[in-house]
């Protein structure tokens, strides 16, 4: 059994699957699809597309807020993760980005320069909501998606 480090250190995306740990086969994934792309969505597959997208909006929702991911981060992806939350599962979790999607601006402006107080508040409701795992712990789901779609590894 190899450790999460030595997967992490080979670069072989196909060794993930020999780490027991779904914790450290999520962790060594995203470290994984992070050097293989430098944060670059275009340069993967479908399939890591839609396991780096939910990882990277899963990080801005616990360090952050959801709000970075779609205004700062990956703008140009915001409806895609919400079709990639829905392909590992996470469909309670697409609502919640969905819904955040709904209150930003249609002009790209910045969602605090036109902001209503509600909408603020909304917006960190539906933070909250999607910070709370809704779909049950992400790191499962990322790990029966990638292995329901291993040859893309």
């Amino acid at each position: 059994m190899s450790t999460m480090d030595e997967v992490i250190k080979s670069g072989d995306l196909s060794k993930l699957f020999s780490l027991s740990d779904t914790v450290d086969f999520s962790i060594a994934l995203m470290e994984m699809l992070s050097a293989k792309c430098d944060y670059d969505p275009e340069l993967l597959n479908p399939t890591q597309r839609i396991l780096f997208l939910c990882i990277q909006i899963e990080n801005s929702g616990q360090a952050d807020t959801i709000l970075n991911f779609l205004q700062e981060d990956y703008p140009a992806y915001s409806q895609e993760v919400v079709e990639a939350l829905k392909a590992i599962g996470a469909t309670k979790s697409a609502y919640y980005i969905q819904e955040a999607i709904g209150l930003l601006p249609t002009n790209g402006e910045s969602f605090f320069d036109h902001a209503t107080e509600a909408t603020q508040q909304r917006m960190m409701q539906l933070d909250s909501q999607f910070s709370d795992y809704p779909d049950g712990p992400m790191p499962e789901l990322y790990r029966s998606f990638a292995v329901a779609h291993r040859e893309d590894f």
